[in-house]
């Protein structure tokens, strides 16, 4: 009896070690994640229109410009108006300005007081510098002055000390005028705030893609600046940035690699136009859930026999993607696929070649379900994995440059932009998703367009 119970227990481990349920599970396993991030160089022009500028001071300086109604000491009084708006412009590496001055003028004569009017032009020039906590600093003085109607006086044998008037208009209007220039460039062009805001938002995810949830972050390193330099009716520079920018599918990132604002420093650079090349992961449970709204409730069926797609899982093992599908019907149960991310440079996208059964999944098809084999399901499954990175990198490129226009870093602010192409330049897989490294070739610029 001994003997029976043993030989049935012995039979019994035999009939189950011989039959399979479903085939195994391929083990997930990844490879050593040792590849280096690339930093990237973005080359962002600056631009400060000086017609805002001058809109801005003509806006804002007083009227009168300088008053003196008192008559003592120099026997005169003098009151002047802007004859006319204040222009700008650009004389080598500074911005001239044209103060035309309409006066009024009162001379005590001893026995009698006269009245004239006259008109002066007075020109100033300022130099821009950027200091170290990256303020911008002005320095105006006045250059010229020039007449434009001599004040006279109707009275025979009287003439008014031209030369006396201009001297005082000058040393009572210069420094007033001067400051106030510095003054209106100061408090209605905060430059720091524009760099600081800059910075600061490029530590900021920014949704690139709403359906496939992507999110680009810059990841600033360092940043300098061109020197500046004057061009028509423009104060221009390059912002030059290091970074390491990312890319995430699936939910925006936290903001965890913020940094202050480094000290401002000159630096040169070849180009206007920027590479970055983006670390980007597209998550499995972001390509999960887009393949099954491809392929979930799919039927394929040979004869009388027919399987439904229910559930699909995506994972990694080594260099290859793994494809558990589960299905429902005359077989109940997992069939696993292999496959390896490739970069398709034709067609800009990540294809998964060589999609096959795994080795245990075959042997198991052929033994219960060999029909499976023979069916579609394969190359449907291949063929909307395809499509999923394709145009997961098409609608990318499409969003990143509808952000990249006009995108309003403040007030008066704004960010403008050409993405001129989007190339992958290697794939691989990690425990939270399918790695891919995107290099993004275009054009930037910070256009200053209000100074208020």
């Amino acid at each position: 009896m001994k003997y029976f119970n043993l030989f049935f227990l012995f039979a019994v481990i035999s009939i189950s070690a011989c039959k399979t349920v479903q085939p195994v599970r391929p083990m997930e396993q990844y490879l050593q994640d040792d590849l280096e991030e690339k930093s990237s160089t973005i080359n962002v022009p600056l631009k400060i229109d000086i017609r805002e500028l001058e809109k801005s001071i003509n806006s804002k300086l007083p009227d009168p410009l300088y008053k003196d109604e008192s008559m003592e000491g120099d026997n005169m009084a003098v009151i002047a108006t802007k004859k006319e708006d204040i222009t700008l412009g650009i004389d080598s590496q500074m911005v001239t300005y044209r103060v035309p001055l309409a006066l009024d003028i009162k001379y005590d004569i001893g026995f009698s007081t006269v009245k004239a009017v006259g008109e002066i032009a007075l020109n100033f020039r300022t130099a821009f510098n950027v200091r170290e906590n990256w303020e911008l600093e002005t320095s105006t003085i006045l250059a010229s002055h020039e007449w434009l109607r001599t004040p006279k006086v109707r009275l025979a044998g009287i003439n008014l000390p031209v030369g006396f008037i201009a001297n005082m208009i000058i040393n009572q209007s210069k420094e007033v005028l001067t400051e106030a220039i510095d003054e209106q460039v100061a408090g209605n062009f905060d430059f720091k705030k524009v760099i600081e805001d800059t910075w600061k938002n490029m530590f900021e995810p920014m949704l690139v893609s709403e359906e496939y949830n992507a999110w680009l972050s810059i990841n600033p390193l360092d940043i300098g600046m061109t020197q500046l330099d004057m061009t028509e009716d423009t104060i221009v520079s390059t912002l030059i940035i290091e970074s390491k920018p990312k890319i995430n599918l699936g939910g925006k990132p936290t903001n965890s690699s913020w940094r202050p604002l480094p000290l401002f420093q000159y630096r040169e650079f070849d180009s206007e136009d920027f590479t970055l090349r983006l670390n980007t992961e597209i998550s499995y449970e972001e390509a999960q859930r887009i393949a099954k709204q491809q392929i979930i409730g799919e039927t394929y069926s040979s004869g009388k026999k027919s399987v439904t797609i229910e559930d699909l899982e995506l994972y990694g093992q080594g260099d290859k993607l793994v494809v558990n599908t589960k299905l429902s019907g005359s077989y109940n149960g997992s069939i696993y696929m292999t496959g390896k991310p490739v970069f398709n440079r034709r067609k800009n996208s990540i294809d998964i070649k060589e999609l096959s059964y795994t080795l245990d999944t075959r042997n198991f098809l052929l033994k219960s379900a060999g029909w499976l084999l023979k069916s579609t399901i394969k190359k449907q499954i291949q063929d909307n994995l395809d499509f999923l990175l394709d145009y997961n990198m098409s609608e990318m490129e499409t969003q990143i440059q509808q952000q990249l226009e006009n995108y309003e870093i403040n007030d008066g602010v704004k960010i403008n932009g050409q993405l001129k192409e989007l190339n992958i330049e290697n794939a691989y897989l990690t425990p939270s998703g399918m790695r891919v490294f995107i290099a993004l070739n275009g054009h930037l610029g910070v256009f200053v367009t209000g100074l208020q």
